[in-house]
């Protein structure tokens, strides 16, 4: 039985979490409560899980974040507008230590139902996650953070597609990079609001230029497109390869969907020189678009379990045998500057 501690400003939307969760025998509340008051009592509850609140008057929830972490490392999950505003104190949190998000529900019953089952969900996912390891690594710097020979493999496009904990895998990824790459394509399961701050702040933080991908851009060496939140992405005909945005219906549950990315590039003359990686996730999404980069001689990699928060899409893709290699976060930036500027031997 998961151990949960509710936070929030509004005593009804406690109390409505708090009902809806002890009425499921996989979860009992230890507590719930203002931040403030939070503060006096969550060391003593010692829960698995807690859903804060972004925003709150007393305490907000980035304060809140920037005193729990150094004492009580555990995962959290955030409850968040999605609004502008909501989605730059969201991403905040983020950076401050909180897993994940749930977007709030709008008043109509049918969306408080998809707010709690998506709630249950992740705090399921996330109960187990070692929050420290993720904390060292979102300040740790890899060794490999510069371009150590020409350009000799025939990597021409790199893809990624995150879920449940790649915000931070991602940030991860990018800050550790060289700067003269191929193009990267990246999907994060995000909403719209999110992905432009989002690639803003990755383009703050990597010496490659990182920006909200946009209908009909052209891929070219050394940037990163981010796909929009609620579209899918695409990339086009050759020659040009230019990259297609559209708001066709949602697959396996998502939109933006790694599936549409990975089998867009497998059905392209760029699919044999396309390096992949599927990280950290619940679901599958990713998975069976691996598994046609893979048919089509891409190199596919798969987040490792042990540093995954949640080894949900990998696993999907590495069952299915669509992985080639398994490897860890803190190894993706070597292994990616050495597919790119030295041989892979070692990759068959």
């Amino acid at each position: 039985m998961i151990k949960v501690y509710i936070i929030d400003d509004n005593r009804i939307v406690r109390e409505i979490i708090a009902s809806q969760l002890q009425d499921d025998p996989r979860f009992t509340v230890v507590g719930s409560s203002t931040a403030t008051e939070a503060m006096k009592e969550v060391l003593k509850a010692r829960p698995d899980v807690i859903t804060l609140d972004v925003e709150m008057p007393d305490i907000s929830g980035i304060e809140f974040l920037q005193w729990l972490m150094p004492k009580f490392p555990i995962p959290v999950i955030m409850l968040s507008s999605f609004t502008e505003a909501g989605a730059k104190v969201t991403l905040d949190s983020l950076q401050a230590g909180a897993l994940d998000f749930v977007q709030k529900a709008d008043g109509s019953e049918e969306d408080f139902l998809r707010m709690m089952l998506e709630l249950k969900n992740k705090i399921r996912a996330c109960a187990k996650t070692n929050v420290s390891d993720v904390l060292n690594r979102n300040q740790k710097t890899s060794q490999t953070k510069t371009q150590t020979g020409s350009a000799v493999s025939k990597i021409k496009l790199i893809a990624i597609g995150a879920s449940t904990g790649g915000t931070q895998a991602i940030e991860y990824l990018l800050r550790n990079l060289p700067g003269e790459l191929p193009p990267i394509l990246i999907v994060q399961h995000m909403p719209e609001y999110f992905t432009g701050m989002f690639a803003e702040r990755l383009d703050s933080v990597s010496l490659l230029k990182v920006q909200e991908a946009q209908e009909g851009q052209s891929i070219s060496k050394g940037n990163v497109y981010v796909a929009r939140g609620d579209h899918h992405m695409e990339i086009g005909d050759p020659p040009y390869y230019n990259i297609r945005i559209h708001k066709r219906e949602k697959v396996t549950g998502h939109r933006p969907s790694v599936d549409v990315l990975f089998n867009s590039i497998s059905r392209s003359p760029l699919a044999s020189f396309c390096a992949a990686f599927l990280l950290t996730g619940m679901g599958k999404d990713g998975a069976r678009g691996l598994k046609a980069l893979s048919e089509k001689g891409a190199m596919t990699f798969g987040q490792d379990e042990s540093t995954s928060v949640v080894y949900g899409m990998p696993r999907e893709a590495y069952e299915m045998g669509a992985v080639k290699e398994q490897i860890s976060l803190d190894n993706i930036p070597e292994k990616i500057s050495e597919l790119c500027f030295g041989t892979a031997n070692s990759y068959n």
